[in-house]
């Protein structure tokens, strides 16, 4: 509704009176109205979320799980700490773990 009263031609003075009379108490605050305005000002012209560039959106890649599965085959008596693996791949130790028992289905055993 916002968008539509800035089209019409509104200020944001008059689209918070139109909101106020429209929706009373459940209306957005006049600081959100003025960032909407200023937006649309600026040439925005969608409501919807731009796209985010952002961290990558997983480091459980083909190449990683074979690294780790080489690591792990390489030294089967696990000598290799996780941490030494996640360095040695260049992720985090979080990650090594979920690849290690959720991926490669690996646990850790103890023969005594």
């Amino acid at each position: 509704m916002i968008r539509f009263l800035f089209l019409v031609g509104k200020l944001h003075n008059e689209i918070i009176e139109c909101l106020n009379a429209a929706y009373g108490d459940s209306s957005p605050s006049m600081t959100t109205v003025k960032n909407w305005f200023n937006e649309f000002l600026g040439g925005r012209t969608s409501v919807f979320d731009e796209p985010r560039s952002g961290a990558p959106k997983t480091t459980t890649t083909k190449d990683n799980v074979i690294k780790i599965h080489d690591l792990v085959l390489a030294d089967r008596r696990l000598e290799l700490k996780v941490h030494e693996i996640a360095e040695t791949v260049g992720i985090s130790k979080d990650r090594v773990g979920h690849m290690l028992h959720e991926v490669l289905s690996m646990r850790k055993l103890s023969a005594r």
